[in-house]
């Protein structure tokens, strides 16, 4: 199957329509793997799409520019962090956005298989400032392998099991995976420098991560949170946040199961 007739396909949205409702999956991203779709855009920017979720999470972040809000609120980012940060597409979208590639952070992700094609995506676009780390964020107890689990679909991976009507317990696979705290390794790596935008979609864990690592926030000047409504309380965001000096918040996106919601410090 050549390139130009995979390239054509993904952009015909009745594939991503029957690819949501029907048994595609694995075909497609058989043929992903095969031929990785690797599309530049006018910024320069590119990204390897190598499974059907990749592609979702690409028509998310490119097409839809899920984030192209958040960004215009925070202003000038120099410094990231990325929890939850999967195949790299955020970061790569903050090169796309601000055409720049000198941004200073790291990105954290407890899946190591999406970890491998994040580092591959850093490298495409020359963003050798961010670092990929292994972890488990938002993770209270102080265990070096508490329980994680990973998703057949790679974007549902979590510490919660979410077993969907009709679905199957084997499509989840228990690892165990290193605790980490992303304010101590600012800390360590930065020092008390400010953090310009904390990204966090981290399936569930985000309110552990407010009462685990307080630190990070107050060093933080923006926050783009996605929060996942059946698994984490409104209480166990909103006013912490607050409490953390946030007093200016926006959702910048909504559906059934999550919010995306943008916070940030005002005078």
């Amino acid at each position: 199957m050549s390139v130009s007739f995979v390239q054509w396909i993904d952009r015909q949205p009745w594939f991503h329509a029957m690819a949501r409702i029907l048994p595609m999956r694995m075909l497609a991203s058989w043929v992903l793997r095969l031929r990785p779709l690797s599309r530049p855009v006018s910024s320069g920017m590119v990204v390897a799409v190598t499974d059907l979720e990749s592609l979702h999470l690409r028509d998310e972040i490119f097409q839809r520019e899920t984030y192209r809000r958040a960004l215009a609120l925070a202003g000038d980012v120099r410094t990231v962090i990325d929890l939850g940060c999967n195949v790299g597409f955020f970061c790569c979208y903050l090169r796309h956005y601000f055409n720049r590639t000198d941004f200073r952070g790291f990105g954290i992700d407890a899946n190591l298989k999406v970890l491998e094609r994040a580092e591959r995506n850093l490298e495409l676009n020359g963003l050798t400032g961010i670092e990929l780390f292994h972890g488990l964020v938002g993770n209270v107890e102080e265990s070096l392998t508490p329980d994680f689990y990973v998703h057949a679909s790679h974007l549902k991976s979590s510490q919660f099991i979410q077993v969907e009507e009709g679905k199957k317990l084997k499509d989840w696979t228990r690892v165990d995976v290193p605790v980490l705290m992303p304010g101590e390794i600012w800390r360590d790596q930065f020092g008390d420098q400010p953090l310009d935008l904390l990204k966090i979609s981290i399936e569930g864990s985000e309110g552990n991560l407010l009462r685990a690592d307080p630190a990070l926030f107050w060093q933080t000047k923006c926050v783009v949170l996605k929060w996942h409504k059946r698994l984490v309380e409104p209480e166990e965001l909103f006013p912490i946040l607050e409490d953390f000096g946030f007093n200016h918040r926006e959702a910048l996106e909504k559906d059934a199961d999550t919010e995306l919601w943008f916070f940030s410090r005002k005078s």
